[in-house]
């Protein structure tokens, strides 16, 4: 098998609304950061006691991969063709003679034939780099405006918290490729290949507001996705964290990881050396 590995990229995707604009959405929903549970249905706060303290812009990865497959292969079968008329008790092509068989319905002669086949079909994945989940809006976002990051530590310019991925890249592609091996019914195979045509991670903006209801002396936080402008309740602003992933690290797809991607098949191999054959 052929197998041919993506350039392996890291997007940053841009800000779609101001940050004026994402602030005065988390002010007209600051109500809404502490209506969860049966205690938010009963007792909620009146927007003039709730004060915004603090807020944070993160971003936060999912992967992109995609992945395209041709098998070329050859096997031998045995086609009935139906005889053309009822009379008919033999047939003759090519100098060969075959019985048409009386008890088949309809009635009908085999002939052995060579199955030439092609298969060639694409697939892709958006894979949440924190819970593995799918990513729903992935193919939309990325369209948008985006910029390709060279140095890493410049995602955490001016207090941003950069998550890093609890999934790297040797999951996402072993998952993509499991679902790309396809069980051949063939006696020979010319022509095989799997060929990366994405391995990306991109991370997308958040910007999490965390608000103090007064009377209460309790917090709650609104997160708010800066592409979609979507809202949803957050736990907490989370801790600057220490330390910047590397590239190695997280595009992990090379001879220490191998065996992780297809276990027990020698794709393993061939992946392991098309990644160590790309990085010389």
């Amino acid at each position: 098998m052929d197998i041919q590995l993506a350039p392996e990229r890291i997007f940053l995707l841009e800000e779609r609304l101001t940050v004026d604009e994402l602030q005065q959405r988390a002010m007209d929903r600051r109500v809404q950061a502490f209506s969860s549970g049966l205690g938010g249905l009963l007792q909620r706060p009146k927007p003039d006691d709730i004060l915004l303290v603090e807020r944070q812009r993160r971003l936060e990865p999912f992967w992109h991969v995609a992945c395209r497959a041709l098998y070329v292969y050859e096997r031998n079968r045995d086609y009935a063709v139906a005889a053309s008329a009822p009379e008919v008790r033999q047939v003759t092509i090519t100098g060969t003679t075959y019985g048409v068989q009386e008890s088949r319905l309809p009635r009908s002669f085999t002939i052995a034939a060579r199955e030439h086949c092609r298969d060639e079909f694409a697939h892709e994945i958006f894979s949440d780099g924190t819970s593995g989940a799918p990513v729903q809006d992935g193919a939309t976002v990325i369209g948008g405006p985006r910029s390709e990051v060279t140095e890493l530590s410049a995602l955490a310019a001016e207090g941003t918290v950069v998550v890093p991925p609890e999934h790297r890249a040797s999951f996402v592609v072993r998952k993509l490729l499991t679902e790309m091996m396809k069980p051949l019914q063939a006696d020979a195979v010319t022509e095989e290949s799997l060929t990366l045509e994405q391995t990306d991670l991109y991370y997308r903006p958040i910007w999490a507001y965390e608000f103090l209801w007064k009377p209460r002396d309790k917090k709650g936080v609104v997160e708010i996705d800066a592409l979609t402008g979507q809202m949803r309740q957050g736990q907490a602003v989370l801790p600057q964290l220490k330390g910047m992933m590397t590239r190695d690290v997280l595009f992990d797809i090379g001879a220490d990881t191998a065996g992780l991607l297809i276990p027990g098949g020698s794709i393993a191999v061939k992946v392991a050396k098309a990644a160590m054959d790309k990085n010389r």
